[in-house]
């Protein structure tokens, strides 16, 4: 059978998405559709309809997205129209994964996809052309009439099998090098997605890819990791793998000499835990990479709520590792968030200080408000209240540069995912408990 698989493809989401890309376009019978407007997803439809394709249409959705009431109820009015047309609605990317009971059942998708899909999407479409049963595939969880019914995860992805995109289609992003994250910070969505195993693409891929990239005139390289420094670690450690960092990097610039490629490394869209910062992994990154700023995710000044977090570092280690940064050349830009559960105004006044520490240290500071995600250990438990002379202090860093970030926009999208809760929008029935009772 022909499938025509649409995607919603989202310009917040295409890194997600990218990678999927290049699974479907390699599975026979199976034409992938992108689609970046309603218009153009209603013709793809229509037209495959006419061609009796079976037709999947697929969203990659985060939950931030839904607090836009437009877009969720044109979602709805979308889906509702393609379950009177037969086609199949799936949904994958952090909140499916997060929240699948209200991915089916408040948004109305058939199927959600849970976790990273490269291997049970190319499962799921192989069914539908070969004629079998599609529902079988390991890593869904699917509605069948008012039941659920979940298949179980799919195994782990192994990078060096899979493309990270179709470069064939000119269609490239950040080189994602490594996946999974043995930490489990309970803020945090990307354990509980891709797992506490790292899994890193091997030197040999990756240069492949630069390589790739290079052909199509990208010029500046960026990599996505949890950690840029735990490249080639196996497991939790304090100490970085310094040579096959230097390995890597030393690869990426040999392949990109010719070309005068720039590599951004330690940067966005990535980080890097501070106690694996020391004096040699930051004169390797002085060595071979482009960028002036390393991003260290601090995230508070409290000790007490790095421990309850699970984040694996001290406040002491933050401090290390913007020394060293500093007095390496580079700037060092450090990630905080301020409203965490149980945060109380000693905590907040704690991360106060360490802000001030970090400016005297040529830092800056990148401040969020805290999200409270589904699928993290922390669901959707409130944000801690910030008293309003810490707020104006907060308001004050942004205005005199020597801080930035989405403060403001964050603590209204905070507000908005918690009415989502209340709403029945979200169904996170995984975190019933109350975890709050560990603070």
């Amino acid at each position: 059978m022909s499938v025509r698989l649409i995607l919603w493809y989202d310009k917040t989401v295409r890194y997600s998405l990218n990678p999927l890309i290049a699974v479907a376009d390699k599975i026979p019978s199976v034409r992938v559709v992108l689609a970046e407007d309603t218009g153009e997803l209603y013709a793809a439809v229509n037209e495959a309809l006419m061609n009796n394709e079976k037709c999947v249409v697929g969203y990659s959705i985060l939950t931030t997205m839904l607090v836009n009431d437009a877009f969720l109820s044109e979602l709805k009015s979308i889906l509702k129209y393609l379950e009177e047309k037969n086609c199949i609605t799936i949904a994958g990317g952090p909140h499916a994964t997060g929240d699948p009971l209200g991915t089916l059942f408040s948004l109305g998708f058939k199927v959600a996809f849970i976790g990273e899909a490269e291997e049970s999407l190319d499962e799921f479409l192989r069914h539908l052309v070969n004629g079998t049963d599609p529902f079988t595939t390991k890593g869904i969880v699917f509605r069948e009439e008012d039941k659920v019914i979940a298949t179980g995860r799919a195994r782990p992805v192994d990078l060096d099998k899979h493309d990270p995109f179709p470069y064939w289609r000119r269609i490239i992003n950040p080189l994602e090098i490594t996946r999974g994250c043995p930490y489990g910070c309970l803020y945090c969505q990307v354990s509980y997605i891709h797992g506490m195993s790292y899994r890193h693409r091997s030197i040999e891929k990756i240069v492949f890819y630069v390589k790739e990239m290079a052909r199509i005139g990208v010029r500046d390289y960026r990599f996505i990791t949890p950690d840029s420094l735990s490249y080639g670690l196996t497991k939790i450690s304090r100490e970085p793998d310094t040579g096959l960092i230097e390995e890597l990097l030393s690869s990426i610039h040999s392949a990109l000499k010719s070309i005068g490629g720039r590599i951004f490394y330690g940067s966005f869209p990535s980080e890097v835990r501070p106690e694996h910062v020391n004096k040699d992994v930051v004169r390797v990154l002085r060595k071979y990479v482009n960028n002036r700023e390393i991003i260290i995710g601090a995230q508070s000044g409290s000790n007490r709520v790095l421990r309850l977090i699970r984040r694996g570092h001290s406040v002491e280690d933050v401090l290390n590792a913007v020394k060293e940064i500093s007095e390496n050349g580079f700037t060092p830009s450090v990630d905080i968030i301020l409203g965490i559960p149980g945060e109380t105004r000693e905590d907040q006044e704690l991360t106060l200080e360490l802000i001030d520490e970090v400016i005297r240290n040529n830092g800056r500071i990148h401040i969020h408000y805290y999200l409270p995600l589904p699928g993290s250990p922390l669901g959707l438990h409130p944000p801690a209240r910030i008293p309003n002379d810490i707020e104006v202090k907060i308001s004050r860093l942004i205005g005199s540069g020597k801080a930035y970030g989405s403060w403001f926009s964050q603590k209204e999208l905070s507000e908005k995912i918690i009415k989502l809760h209340e709403r029945g929008v979200i169904v996170p029935s995984l975190y019933k408990g109350s975890f709050m009772k560990t603070f």
